[in-house]
């Protein structure tokens, strides 16, 4: 019997689409929204809006390592996602391309001295990256493995180097 950390453990499919949820425009929004902050905030002639962009991602987007390995007759994307679910999850498959999106939110209760106290973090990522090579996007498998594994399999189009 396989442990709960073990990449043995049974897979949970994920959800691959064709077209990712309107989270996509509301995070873009927010980080739209947080760079023009950084931008108003800086002194005048300092930074520039790349750089105000890219902040305001790193502030609003956690990160997350995907690797690209290509094989044979597939290329397999793997990456981390411990604490997220299945249904947190959400991949989007190009012929060249693969975008993976998740959205996590951790709520919390406790009582101190006697009032009870609510809190929620939430954790977003969004990860787009170029394939290798043409991939068949109908033969496509996402799957999340109980110790948090993303594994995403994608076999090569016929003809495909």
């Amino acid at each position: 019997m396989a442990s709960v950390d073990s990449p043995q453990a049974k897979p949970t499919p994920i959800r691959i689409g064709s077209k990712l949820s309107a989270a996509f425009e509301r995070m873009e929004e927010r980080i739209r929204e947080r760079a023009y902050q950084i931008f108003q905030e800086r002194a005048p002639g300092e930074g520039d809006s790349m750089t105000d962009w890219l902040d305001a991602q790193m502030q609003v987007l956690a990160p997350i390592d995907l690797v690209v390995n290509e094989q044979k007759m597939n290329v397999l994307v793997e990456g981390n996602l411990k604490g997220f679910s299945p249904k947190e999850i959400e991949v989007e498959v190009g012929t060249a391309d693969l975008k993976v999106f998740g959205l996590h939110t951790e709520s919390t209760t406790g009582k101190k001295r006697g009032a009870t106290q609510s809190s929620s973090k939430t954790v977003h990522f969004y990860q787009a990256i170029p394939l290798p090579c043409e991939v068949d996007i109908d033969g496509s498998q996402a799957t999340l493995l109980k110790n948090g594994k993303l594994r995403i399999k994608l076999p090569k189009k016929a003809g495909s180097k």
